[in-house]
């Protein structure tokens, strides 16, 4: 049998403490950061997928369509998305006034075939009855974007 001393135990018991304390704050620090993951994720846009049910709901509350045709290997699409749509002057025009389509042209070209827009991005205002009262083309700043809905 294999005797410690207490010497021997007290280091022991110090080192299981310094291990317990640090797993506690690697957790907090992980708990932390995924609150505010949450909290800059419910200060995004909500967007619709679908044209039908977005006019449908302009109807309802009687607002405008904004719709961003865009597409995955866009990079202009992909640059509004990082600059454009996360400016919080935008982000407030756009949920105050619109109800707000993001459609991906390559897994749903109907809109942009209905629209005929040929190149992206391309944003449209629509009516609630899904006449286009406006069309935008190309990179928008946020200043610029703002400047046009």
């Amino acid at each position: 049998m294999v005797k410690l001393s207490v010497r021997t135990m007290n280091k022991y018991l110090v080192g299981m403490v310094i291990i317990v304390a640090a797993l506690l704050v690697v957790g907090l620090v992980i708990s932390n950061s995924t609150n505010k993951e949450a909290e800059n994720n419910s200060d995004t846009l909500k967007w619709n997928d679908n044209l039908d049910q977005a006019i449908q709901e302009a109807k309802a509350t009687n607002k405008t369509v904004f719709v961003d045709l865009y597409a995955d290997w866009c990079t202009y699409c992909d640059e509004m998305d990082k600059n454009t749509f996360t400016s919080p002057e935008v982000k407030e025009k756009l949920s105050q006034n619109y109800v707000l389509v993001k459609i991906d042209v390559d897994k749903n070209p109907g809109p942009s075939s209905k629209y005929q827009a040929y190149s992206l991005p391309t944003m449209l205002i629509l009516d609630s009855n899904g006449n286009e009262i406006k069309r935008i083309v190309g990179y928008q700043s946020p200043e610029k974007l703002l400047s046009q809905i």
